[in-house]
């Protein structure tokens, strides 16, 4: 990376042209050739096949950067994640690579933060439920009573920006604030005016529950069959972190037996999920496409990260500290 790219022919590839892609691409087409791969989800064969032609590769949560992929990127000098989750990355692989990975951090965290509480709204009034029966020929006949959220007790699990920015928005329904997160200082929560608890009475105490935590071996599965029998069976889960947080044969079966009243879901264990998948035919569940973090802003704010990252690395530069995973890199 000593002295830049800016003397040679760089290509920026990016699989996955999200909107607003034109933003991205008047960043950096100035200083090589940027190509995106169209709407489709590419393959680790498709990405081992062209990766020795890309100096940085910028990505969402659909490819699988892997240590294959990697490794054919024999020019690469940047893998930059167009957002916050990065387990579909090799980190270690790249490290050994010497490629700084980065992320965006805090850029989605005011729409992931209102998809989360537009959820828990949708789910406990079940609002799309009651426009399908409007559009079936029904009016109030059986319509479902809702628990009110003012006044209620809500878990956040996962405090670090959506967590935060979450109870925020929550803290205008005068109810009791918990949150749960094994990395967070307890002092750290209590300044945000939110009650620190371990996970066992968040999951037994809260009306509300809203997952913002990170994927990983420690939190696959978080929310299984025993843990669902801990909630309360007027309890409303939401999930916009990552699918794999929940085991979602157990919500399932949970939401069918009421073990718990309803859920908001905006992540599946499977991405795109099965259009077969059971949680779309019941009445208590709403599903979403993974769009929790798409809005306007946040999509401008995670194209300027990432795009500075890429000009960083093209004039010889570091990245921005605060968004790279693997600081190792700059080791001697």
């Amino acid at each position: 990376m000593e002295g830049g790219l800016l003397n040679r022919n760089v290509v920026i590839f990016v699989p996955e042209a999200r909107a607003p892609i034109e933003s991205l691409r008047n960043m950096l087409e100035p200083y090589g050739e940027f190509r995106d791969g169209g709407h489709r989800k590419w393959s680790e064969d498709e990405l081992v096949r062209d990766a020795h032609e890309w100096d940085a590769l910028l990505v969402t949560s659909r490819e699988q950067i892997t240590e294959r992929v990697i490794e054919a990127g024999a020019r690469l000098q940047l893998i930059a994640k167009i957002g916050v989750g990065v387990e579909n990355i090799d980190i270690p692989a790249a490290t050994r690579r010497k490629i700084p990975v980065t992320n965006c951090p805090g850029a989605n965290a005011v729409a992931v933060a209102e998809a989360a509480l537009g959820l828990m709204l949708a789910a406990s009034r079940r609002i799309p439920q009651g426009m399908e029966k409007l559009r079936g020929g029904g009016w109030r006949e059986g319509i479902w009573i809702a628990n009110e959220m003012s006044g209620a007790t809500f878990g956040i699990v996962g405090f670090g920006n959506i967590g935060r920015e979450l109870a925020r928005l929550l803290s205008g329904f005068q109810g009791r604030i918990l949150a749960y997160d094994a990395f967070v200082r307890d002092e750290a929560v209590r300044e945000a005016d939110v009650e620190p608890v371990d996970l066992g009475r968040l999951t037994s105490e809260s009306d509300f529950i809203s997952i913002h935590c990170s994927l990983t071996p420690e939190t696959r599965h978080m929310f299984d069959a025993r843990r669902f029998r801990l909630m309360k069976k007027s309890a409303v889960l939401v999930n916009c972190a990552r699918g794999a947080i929940i085991d979602e044969a157990a919500l399932v079966h949970a939401l069918r037996e009421g073990e718990i009243a309803s859920a908001g879901i905006d992540v599946f264990e499977e991405e795109p999920p099965d259009p077969e998948n059971p949680l779309f035919a019941l009445p208590n569940a709403v599903v979403t496409p993974h769009f929790a973090g798409a809005s306007h802003e946040a999509r401008e704010r995670v194209n300027r990260l990432a795009g500075e990252n890429v000009l960083a690395v093209l004039r010889g530069e570091r990245v921005n500290p605060e968004t790279l995973l693997n600081p190792e890199v700059y080791e001697s």
